[in-house]
């Protein structure tokens, strides 16, 4: 930036009013897109495949959550505004043709200026407006934000419902897919389920917390937080696996979501004293009681539900109606009245001058819509008193000085703040009262009137109130830049463009392109911001002071008229320096850098420090947020900001890679070759480019131009041999430069060749041997010379093309062929790298007789080379024999370092096998072929003709590896290990010995192994015969023998000692034993084979009592066991359950066969002379005869059986694991008897009456026993030893248990338990350990219990009485409503207390647990308690429930607590002017004397207590107080002759 140059203010002094504001952000428009990423103006798609939901806002345009464009566009309303061209219509080319209307902020609050927003810009302000398509109503007026010097609360416009949901829409990211298929359950209904079980188990889990709170002894805190943990985590972790789309979580969060559920559930359910049950336990009862409540309410049904709950008891509080009313007396002040209080400026925007204040029809309509809104200038007036009814103020203008005076008759119609309002005086507030006003000037307040037409106070010297036109600025394009060559042009959108210029001196000659136009009070400061490729800087223009001295002013005023023109002048004099003034700024860039100049006022800032911030213009959006990489980005040209984009100046040269390849740049007329090259070219600048270069040749110079569309496709054919330079390059915008490399082509000569030949000879042999041709080359190296050999002498063969290859330009090449004749060499073509698709040669033909030498070589197609062979064998050597025959050849044989050389001669034809043996020695021998000599003579030596023979010393062997005989099972095949040495593979032949047939079996051997094997064919004994490789092998004759045997199956069956034939089908069975026999019977068992044995064998049991005993279907269990045998080996009967028992042998497995073979089932077998099994039995059979059961039994003396006696009493087998005594303590059979009714009194008569209460004992057996029966009972009185009673010879199943009398109906407990019972078979059944009967109970006082039987108590009934610190314990019986009486129970209760009462006539019972010792009952209603009856019942058989009946010493007199009433029992506000006095009336309620207690407070809510009095012993049922202070009356304390309220 070379410096702003203002134009036409001359001799200013600068002043700084202020800093200048920081420029705001913005946010880049972006498209406005709905989910599926389609425009709003798309047609909405609908997918079959979703829900309904779902389709309803496809098909409308939406998904949910989120709105249209469309919805966002509204039509801007507000006062029609008039453009000052006064001001600005200095015939400038302006960059908008719009007003300039910058927004205005004074001190962050709104001053009244309106804001009048197009639908573009509220569409930039939601960041929705596309980039690439700026809507034409985007150059309206920008928003604007008002800023002052004094600070007002700034009121911001809610944002649109259509912005939030465009927001929203942005946030959304697409997330995993949900672990339960769509096809089954679809997202919305997968959300709402897992919504619902969350809300289902938040509520259960609110249950538990307020239950545990209201009642700790109800659950179990640790079950609870268990459960909760249990529950929580199961929750967490399912939300994690699930992935349901917007309710899924990360692992990190369900294990801190998990470790807070932990935390928060140990604080609700199981650390009672921890802050959450301190804060959770009040609201809980809480909320419980007023359920509680609630219920009680409901008619008939709610008491009984409720009962006596200790929610209603421990929640319960007196209504508030007991004291009723409050009296209030007020002091009215004097009504003020301040126009501005806080002494600010006020400026107004060209747009609103002129405009109404309001409507003309507003006054008509403003009593019904409301007061009127439009966003204007206003001046607050604040009102401290009633509501006023007109205002009247006065105006004077800064242009012509004239006074008026107005007045507001409409206020409600003005805008209102209420900031205080005095509810004790009425109509009484204090507000702003908005005064619109629309023209810069002078306001001041004469009065203000109410309704009544008292008139407000004001202050005598307030200042008045200045009003000024707010600053503006704008920038436009100057109308006569200076003439250059850089291209400047403004495009239809608004914005210039330039060429890159060379330096500085460019930017003097031509000057400033763009002009900033300011108005305002000066001085003024603007801000301007200049973003240069992303590079932002601020520039900041400030000391903009009026031009016109107010001496000047004066003057032309008092020159104007008469006296009243006089006071006008005066008064224009006196304002004109707060008149607006115009300036204008030339701004001067060097543009050396290419790129975009966007310039953009930031602010404007006049010397009141009004701001208007230029920052909201929806054009410019984003441009100055850093966004580098967007050059549409600013879209069009506004009067607020301004783009020159820099074009970059183009150049050209030649590309690097034609520049790095070899110069100068061929030519060639090869189709290999190109016959043109292409000249790449680097391009800079903007498409299309016109290059102009020159093409310098022997016969001239050539000017020549092209143009490229692209870079990519810019090159230079050149097809002439010459030098090619680039002169000058221009793109699309500018013209640029080149750089001044030269290019050179060059054209290439055809390689040419000459050919020279000379002979080759040989001393040995007459004639030439061959012939030696000598090239001269002439093009590029690398040569590739072609040339056809042929023998005239034989003219039918083809010739042979041979190629040479050379880098040199002088070659030789030696021909020696292998045939005799005259040779022909033809040269047929020549390549070089310039041709290497050659060109004919024109080289004479070479013609040359050859006289060929013989040769040989191992002929490796007419025979087999021998590379190993046999010891003794002789191998021939084929050779291929060329020349001249006849042949002699010579060769040597070398072994062990001896050499033998041996001489064939005469041989004829050209194939030849040589004889080599034969070959005794092993090892290597070395043959070679040394020399040929054809018929002619001629000998030839030769090289490195010959192989290597190996000769093998001896062949394979082969032996057997059996250290004994090969035993196998019975069905598998054997193999039998051998011992192979020699070349792999080897033929083994072997065979059976003794076989008549003398077959013979043959086995191949692949690799050497250490388990090389061959086949057995079945069991007996084998030999070896032969063994061979390549060459025949030995067989080891100690080891040619090995033989084969079968190992024979085990078996096992039952030995039939000791057992008897039994049954339809004759089963061996072992003798009857009794159920639970100290001795088990056993089974004799038979086995063979190799032990040890294991046996499987199958148990099936028939239980005494089935009828279809034998019957494999029928049987009641059945089982496999597995056991390991030795011989001799027993197997154990069961003798647990009494019934049929059949053991059947399944299988057997020995040491050999480790698979368990079956064995048959065999019931039955022929019997020999000693009475034994001839064959193997392996079915057997045993009975075991049931012991007799029974079991002890009570009985009510009615005869009511005692289930949970009889229970508790069928237990009749031992308990080992508690010994004599352990486990829980049985049920005890309760009874409940009169204080002087038991036998301990020593009373026989009453125990003649109550013994016919005692519950009766028997002994019942089961109905499948065997008569006579025996039985021990043993019977454990409450304190002393045990005694067993013995009963012998029931006859029957059923029996009765006499008691001794010293036990029967004693006050305690005893215990009976059966010991013993006996049948008449023998059986027996032990209930309880012997060592244990007779022992008596233990007295160590470990707590330990009698095991089995049941105890029977008897217990006497309860009793009650007043807690003595509680309302029951009054002597005189007087209580109040409200009060709790309770009463402790006395006696011994396991299940429940039941209470009976009697209140206000009506009887109720009620029930407690039994742990609870005290019965409370609120009394909540006046009249008379009783309490009637207590009972105690317990958890027994008998049932029994103990009473005690209560006579008239436990009733109550309920009385009612005492109320009392002020004013009525109404809140009365009295309004009391000085002087006066104000009556306040108190009534009271109940039984007198009376006592109560008033205080007066201050004025508000929680006011300061000023005086309080006490009147004591007052009989009367009123009271007055008579008083002149202000301030709230009340009573706080009342009491009667019994009742008090509150309650101490």
């Amino acid at each position: 930036m070379q410096g702003l140059t203002p134009v036409g203010t001359p001799n200013r002094t600068p002043r700084r009013t202020g800093e200048a504001k920081e420029p705001s952000s913005f946010s880049t428009p972006q498209h406005p897109r709905t989910e599926e990423g389609r425009a709003p103006s798309d047609p909405p798609i609908v997918d079959p495949g979703s829900t309904f939901a779902e389709r309803v806002y496809q098909s409308t345009g939406r998904i949910r959550g989120k709105t249209g464009a469309q919805s966002l566009f509204t039509t801007p309303t507000g006062p029609s505004s008039r453009q000052d061209g006064s001001a600005f219509g200095s015939g400038r080319v302006p960059l908008m043709s719009t007003a300039m209307t910058p927004s205005l902020r004074l001190g962050g609050g709104p001053i009244g200026l309106g804001e009048t927003l197009s639908p573009a810009s509220r569409l930039a302000r939601l960041g929705r407006l596309k980039d690439n398509n700026p809507s034409p109503s985007l150059f309206a007026s920008p928003a604007r934000k008002q800023e002052g010097a004094a600070g007002l609360p700034e009121k911001k416009e809610p944002e649109s419902a259509s912005s939030a949901l465009v927001a929203a829409g942005n946030k959304g990211k697409p997330g995993p897919d949900s672990a339960i298929p769509q096809t089954v359950v679809d997202l919305p209904s997968q959300r709402l389920y897992a919504v619902a079980v969350l809300a289902f188990l938040l509520a259960w889990k609110t249950y538990d917390a307020i239950a545990l709170s209201v009642d700790s002894e109800r659950t179990s805190s640790v079950y609870l937080f268990l459960k909760w943990c249990v529950l929580d985590t199961g929750l967490w972790y399912a939300c994690w696996r699930l992935h349901i789309p917007r309710l899924s979580i990360t692992a990190r969060a369900m294990q801190v979501l998990t470790a807070l559920s932990v935390f928060v559930n140990l604080n609700l359910f199981f650390l009672s004293s921890s802050i959450f049950m301190l804060a959770v336990k009040p609201v809980a009862i809480s909320v419980a009681s007023t359920c509680v409540r609630a219920i009680k309410q409901i008619p008939l049904v709610g008491p009984r539900l409720v009962g006596d709950s200790d929610l209603l008891i421990d929640s319960f509080e007196l209504d508030g109606e007991h004291i009723l009313g409050r009296h209030t007396i007020h002091v009215l002040p004097h009504s003020l009245a301040h126009m501005n209080p806080d002494s600010r400026i006020f400026c107004i925007d060209a747009k609103e001058a002129g405009a109404r204040s309001e409507p003309w029809y507003w006054a008509y309509v403003s009593d019904i819509v409301g007061p009127y809104r439009e966003k204007q200038t206003k001046i607050p007036i604040l009102i401290n008193g009633t509501h006023p009814q007109t205002i009247t103020y006065a105006y004077t203008s800064f242009a012509t000085g004239q006074r008026q005076v107005r007045a507001v008759k409409n206020v409600g119609a003005m805008q209102i703040e209420t900031t205080t309002v005095y509810p004790t005086l009425n109509g009484w507030s204090m507000a702003l009262y908005y005064l619109p006003v629309s023209e810069v000037g002078v306001y001041e307040i004469q009065s203000v009137r109410d309704a009544g037409g008292l008139e407000f106070r004001t202050p005598a010297h307030a200042p008045k109130t200045v009003v000024v036109g707010c600053p503006r600025a704008r920038l436009q394009w100057r109308a006569d830049p200076a003439p250059s060559d850089d291209g400047f042009a403004v495009g239809g959108d608004g914005h210039a463009s330039i060429c890159q210029r060379i330096d500085a001196d460019d930017t003097a000659a031509s000057g400033g392109l763009i002009e900033a136009v300011v108005e305002g009070y000066e001085p003024i400061e603007i801000t301007m911001v200049r973003l240069v490729n992303g590079h932002r800087e601020v520039i900041g223009l400030e000391g903009i002071h009026p031009r016109i001295a107010e001496e000047d002013e004066a003057a032309k005023a008092a020159d104007a008229g008469g006296e009243e023109d006089t006071q006008a002048a005066e008064e224009i004099v006196r304002w004109a320096r707060f008149r607006a003034r115009r300036s204008v700024y030339v701004i001067n860039d060097t543009f050396l850098r290419p790129g975009e100049y966007v310039y953009k006022l930031e602010s404007v800032r006049d010397a009141a420090n009004f701001t208007a911030s230029l920052s909201d213009a929806s054009s410019s959006t984003g441009v100055f947020k850093n966004n580098k990489g967007r050059n549409d980005a600013v879209g069009k040209a506004t009067s607020f900001m301004a783009r020159i984009h820099v074009h970059r100046r183009p150049s050209a040269a030649w590309a690097p890679a034609l520049l790095q390849s070899e110069m100068p740049l061929r030519l060639s007329g090869d189709k290999q070759r190109s016959s043109s090259h292409r000249l790449g070219l680097a391009l800079v600048g903007q498409p299309p480019w016109t290059v102009e270069y020159l093409v310098i040749e022997a016969s001239g110079t050539t000017r020549e131009t092209r143009r490229f569309a692209s870079a990519g496709e810019a090159f230079i054919e050149a097809g002439r041999a010459g030098v090619y330079q680039l002169e000058s390059v221009g793109d699309q915008h500018c013209a640029g430069r080149v750089e001044r490399a030269n290019v050179t082509v060059a054209d290439t000569p055809r390689p040419t060749m000459n050919v020279t030949s000379t002979a080759l000879t040989a001393r040995e042999c007459g004639g030439s041997i061959g012939a030696q041709l000598d090239l001269e080359l002439v093009g590029r190296p690398p040569f590739v010379v072609h040339y056809r050999e042929s023998n005239l002498r034989f003219p039918s063969s083809r010739p042979i093309t041979r190629v040479v290859w050379t880098q040199q330009r002088r070659h030789s090449v030696r021909v020696t062929p292998e045939l005799a004749g005259t040779y022909r060499f033809e040269f047929i073509r020549l390549e070089d790298d310039n041709y290497p698709s050659g060109v004919p040669v024109s080289a004479p033909v070479v013609e040359q007789p050859v006289h060929a030498q013989p040769s040989a070589k191992l002929d490796t197609v007419g025979g087999a080379i021998p590379r190993r062979i046999c010891r003794g064998q002789t191998p021939e050597l084929p050779v291929r024999l060329k020349g001249q025959g006849p042949w002699e050849l010579t060769y040597a044989v070398v072994h062990e370092s001896r050499r033998n050389t041996h001489t064939v001669a005469g041989i004829g034809q050209e194939s030849h096998a040589v004889a080599l043996g034969p070959l005794e020695s092993p090892g290597d021998y070395a043959v070679e072929i040394v020399q040929v000599r054809d018929g002619n003579g001629c000998a030839r030596d030769l090289v490195d003709v010959g192989t290597t023979v190996t000769v093998r010393a001896d062949g394979p062997s082969v032996a057997f590896r059996c250290a004994q005989d090969i035993r196998v099972l019975d069905g598998t095949q054997a193999r039998i290990p051998i011992r192979v040495a020699g070349e792999f593979p080897v033929r083994v032949r072997y065979r059976k010995a003794g076989d008549a047939s003398g077959h013979e079996y043959t086995a191949e051997i692949a690799r050497a192994s250490h388990d090389a094997s061959v086949l057995a064919y079945g069991p007996g004994e084998y030999e070896l015969v032969a063994a061979a490789d390549e060459c025949p092998g030995s067989v080891d004759p100690q080891a040619a023998r090995c033989a084969v045997r079968v190992e024979p199956r085990p078996a096992a069956w039952f030995a039939t000692d000791g057992l008897a034939r039994a049954g339809a089908d004759a089963v061996w069975r072992l003798p009857e034993v009794c159920e639970g026999a100290a001795a088990p019977a056993v089974f004799e068992l038979g086995l063979s084979g190799s032990g040890p044995w294991k046996l499987e064998y199958g148990v099936q049991f028939w239980a005494a009592g089935n009828q279809r005993a034998g019957d494999a279907r029928h049987a009641d269990r059945s089982a496999v066991h597995t056991a390991v045998a030795l011989q001799p080996s027993t197997l154990k009967s069961e003798c647990c359950d009494a019934g049929l028992y059949r053991y059947t042998l399944r299988g057997v497995s020995d040491e050999r066969y480790g698979r368990l073979q079956p064995l048959a089932a065999v019931r039955t077998a022929a019997v020999g002379a000693s009475g034994t099994a001839v064959a193997g039995v392996t079915v057997a059979e045993h009975r075991v005869a049931r012991a007799p059961r029974a079991s002890l039994r009570a009985y009510l003396p009615d005869g009511t059986p005692l289930a949970a006696a009889a229970a508790a009493a069928t237990t009749d087998s031992p308990s080992p694991r508690h010994g004599v005594f352990g486990g829980k303590r049985p049920t005890a059979v309760k009874h409940c008897l009169a204080p002087g009714q038991s036998a301990a009194d020593g009373d026989a008569q009453t125990w003649a009456q109550v013994r016919h209460r005692v519950p009766e004992f028997r002994v019942e057996f089961e109905a499948d026993g065997a008569a006579p029966f025996d039985a021990w009972v043993e019977v454990f009185p409450a304190t002393g030893p045990s005694e067993v009673v013995h009963i012998a010879g029931i006859a029957g199943h059923s029996h009765p248990v006499e008691l001794p009398r010293s036990v029967a109906a004693q006050l305690g407990r005893f215990h009976m338990r059966l010991v013993r019972t006996r049948d008449a078979r023998g059986c027996e059944r032990q209930l309880v350990d012997p060592s244990a009967v007779g022992l008596g109970r233990p007295g160590d006082g470990s707590g330990a219990v009698i095991a089995g039987g049941f105890e029977i108590e008897y217990i006497e009934a309860p009793s009650a009485r007043p807690v003595p610190a509680s309302a029951a314990a009054s002597a005189t019986r007087d209580v109040c409503v409200g009060d709790v009486l309770s009463f402790e129970l006395r006696g011994l209760s396991q299940r429940a207390w039941t209470v009976g009462y009697v209140y206000n006539g009506v009887a109720r019972t009620v029930s407690a647990a039994a742990k609870r010792r005290v019965f409370r009952r609120l009394v909540d209603v006046p009249g008379n308690f009783t309490l009637a009856r207590v009972c105690h019942q317990d958890d027994g058989p008998s049932g029994n429930a103990c009473c005690s009946d209560f006579d008239a010493g436990l009733s109550y007199a309920v009385h009612d607590v005492p109320r009392v009433r002020v004013s009525g029992g109404r809140d009365v506000h009295q309004d009391v002017l000085e002087g006066e006095t104000g009556d306040i009336r108190l009534d009271l309620v109940g039984t007198p004397p009376f006592s109560f207690t008033w205080q007066r407070r201050a004025l508000g809510t929680g006011g300061k207590i000023l005086e309080s009095h006490t009147v004591a012993d007052l009989n009367a049922s009123s009271y007055t107080i008579t008083t002149a202070a202000e301030g709230i009356f009340e009573v706080t304390f009342v009491q009667d002759r019994y009742c008090q309220y509150p309650k101490a």
